[in-house]
């Protein structure tokens, strides 16, 4: 192999490790999803803290209204059991008066427990949230400072290749290079592939026989016949095999 094709083979090199960071760049976990969560925690916590403030105002009305049902209900007791009533049809009213009122009280005690039973377990429900969300922002945390940590360092280390890349490709011809560079834009990264038995390694086909000769006769322009990726042999040559 001359040296401009070993000087090539360390461009495909570089590049691949460059895709290899780039692509561990893309991949790195930004924290979207815990986000996501988090978000949605935000949406059922705003709509049972609205759900409990309507249960706390229904609550308190009840409460109200039972407070004035039952100084209604005493009244109505202290006047049917005080003797200054004796009249039998006025009697029979208040004490209709006192049983219904005595309904309506026992129904807004029932409605009263409810609510306080509703209103415990949005409570609990919240608290659970919220000491889940803690915990997601927490993990945010962590994650977004482990994604700008990584984050730096891998542009760094493409930074510094892409530095090396450009010093070997300058030592390149620029038709061969241009070539390679079209090949490998077309072949996901990968325009050169060094050969040691009878495949391509790029895309793991068998090789034609005259092409294999050529290669290890020591021409370099050579391309795979079915992938298009430029082909170099690095295995024995003529009768070192």
């Amino acid at each position: 192999m001359n040296e401009e094709l070993r000087i090539l083979c360390r461009v495909q090199e570089t590049d691949t490790e460059i895709a290899r960071r780039r692509q561990a760049l893309d991949s790195l976990d930004a924290g979207t999803q815990l986000e996501e969560e988090i978000g949605e925690l935000d949406r059922e916590l705003a709509e049972l803290r609205e759900s409990r403030a309507s249960a706390e105002k229904d609550n308190l009305d009840c409460e109200l209204e039972l407070k004035t049902l039952e100084e209604k209900k005493e009244r109505f007791q202290g006047r049917l059991y005080s003797g200054a009533v004796s009249n039998p049809r006025q009697l029979s009213d208040l004490h209709k008066e006192v049983e219904m009122l005595a309904r309506e009280i026992r129904k807004l005690e029932d409605r009263i427990l409810e609510l306080m039973e509703t209103l415990e377990s949005q409570r609990s429900q919240i608290a659970t949230r919220e000491t889940r969300q803690k915990e997601l922002k927490e993990e945010l945390e962590s994650v977004r400072s482990g994604y700008e940590e990584t984050g730096a360092r891998l542009r760094s280390e493409i930074e510094g290749m892409e530095s090396v890349r450009n010093e070997f490709a300058s030592q390149v011809g620029t038709q061969l290079l241009k070539r390679y560079e079209q090949i490998r834009a077309r072949m996901g990264n990968l325009g050169l592939v060094r050969v040691t038995g009878t495949t391509c390694p790029g895309c793991r086909i068998a090789l034609p026989a005259e092409t294999l000769k050529h290669m290890k006769a020591g021409n370099a322009r050579l391309t795979c016949e079915n992938c298009g990726r430029m082909v170099i042999w690095e295995g024995p040559r003529g009768n070192e095999e």
